[in-house]
């Protein structure tokens, strides 16, 4: 009697341990794609603002 409670238990139990490992790695691998995103999203940013500030600064000095 024992044998037929304790096994489902086990069973059930090893896939919530699965269940939460995989969770665990998708969320990780979320958080690096949309630190990434980010990432991308601050580089374009910065680069535009130099893009106007070169845009200022040739409209200021017309020598060229």
């Amino acid at each position: 009697m024992d044998k037929e409670i304790i096994q489902p238990i086990i069973i059930i139990a090893i896939f919530v341990v699965i269940w939460f490992v995989i969770r665990r790695i998708l969320s990780t691998i979320s958080n690096k794609i949309n630190n990434s995103e980010v990432y991308k999203e601050d580089t374009l940013r910065v680069l535009e603002e130099i893009r106007d500030e070169l845009k200022q600064l040739n409209q200021k000095d017309p020598s060229k």
